[in-house]
């Protein structure tokens, strides 16, 4: 692979060629690893993530927001989805099979490559025979696993225990009273100047800078009489709901806010009305108990993190951007950091 700090590869070359627009996840991969945020923008070698919990989340926001895109975007498996590295090994052999574009073959029809698989990832080579190794992937479950996958098109593939555990917090998030103020779902009491969009697909600028952000926002209420923006966004996650304050930062979701927050102001309000208006954030958050909080960001801390995406984020990616330089993070490239 190329040196990430090169800057005469096609790749590149392509990339700069159009403007690129940065989403919360873009902008977490550049600050954190640039190598990683080249070879995933920019050599587009994309690793689909099929964690479990992510999977989850998106089935969670489906069922919720968009419960009549359901049957588009999911398919139920009958039995139990393998898990682990068994699903990985399953779904990397399900890619290679697209690629011949020979639907017959199954599962079993791939040995060598399933050998090849195992080796890259290190596993089962304590075993003494490549029959041993095989037999720990051509299980009935991963070829029941493999058949399925072959029938659901570009749907993604969930089981039974992950609907059943969303449709529980559906209805836990639904018997909330402030959720689903929050959310406007409700069409029968909702007020006739209020404007409702649910995973909503935004992009725009940052002042005139060469490239611009983008973001799907789970929630938006535009409250045409208060000039009120509610910005909702729904998260899961797998630690007890009181810890959530820390990974805002930690994982940088106050990031996520003020680009949901300006995408939405360029999106529904005029530049000369922007400050007659006011934003106001919200965090839903369900965590593994299925206990339920809404966590509203002041609008002292939300203009604490606008000022800091300004004078703190931006200035990092434009470096990096300008300077074609994907090699380190930023403080590191610039020979800040000493011990």
């Amino acid at each position: 692979m190329s040196l990430p700090t090169l800057t005469g590869s096609d790749e590149l070359e392509l990339f700069y060629k159009q403007k690129f627009y940065f989403s919360y996840s873009g902008i977490n991969k550049l600050l954190f690893s640039p190598v990683m945020f080249y070879n995933h923008y920019i050599l587009n070698q994309r690793e689909d993530s099929t964690d479990a919990h992510l999977v989850a989340g998106r089935v969670l926001h489906c069922l919720l927001l968009e419960p009549g895109n359901f049957d588009n975007d999911f398919i139920v498996l009958p039995s139990k989805l393998p898990s682990g590295n068994n699903k990985t090994v399953v779904d990397n052999i399900f890619k290679y099979h697209i690629s011949l574009g020979n639907n017959t073959l199954l599962l079993e029809d791939y040995m060598p490559e399933i050998l090849t698989c195992l080796s890259e990832m290190n596993l089962h080579q304590a075993l003494k025979t490549d029959q041993q190794r095989i037999e720990k992937i051509l299980t009935e479950e991963n070829k029941e696993y493999f058949k399925f996958l072959k029938v659901s098109s570009e749907k993604t593939v969930i089981d039974q225990t992950i609907l059943s555990g969303c449709r529980q917090s559906v209805e836990i998030l639904k018997q909330n009273r402030d959720v689903m103020s929050l959310l406007q779902l409700d069409l029968d009491d909702r007020d006739p100047s209020t404007e409702v969009h649910n995973e909503l697909l935004l992009a725009g600028s940052i002042g005139d800078l060469p490239f611009g952000i983008k973001g799907v926002l789970d929630n938006v209420v535009v409250d045409n009489a208060s000039k009120t923006l509610f910005v909702n966004d729904l998260k899961t996650t797998g630690k007890p709901i009181q810890d959530f304050k820390d990974a805002v930062d930690y994982y940088r979701y106050w990031i996520q806010a003020v680009i949901y927050v300006k995408l939405a102001l360029q999106k529904y309000v005029a530049d000369e009305d922007i400050h007659n208006w006011t934003v106001q954030v919200t965090f839903i958050v369900v965590d593994k108990y299925n206990q339920v909080y809404p966590y509203q960001v002041s609008l002292s801390t939300l203009a604490l993190w606008q000022e800091r995406f300004e004078t703190e984020i931006v200035p990092q990616i434009k470096w990096h951007y300008e300077n074609r330089r994907y090699d380190l993070p930023y403080e590191l490239a610039i020979g800040n950091v000493k011990l």
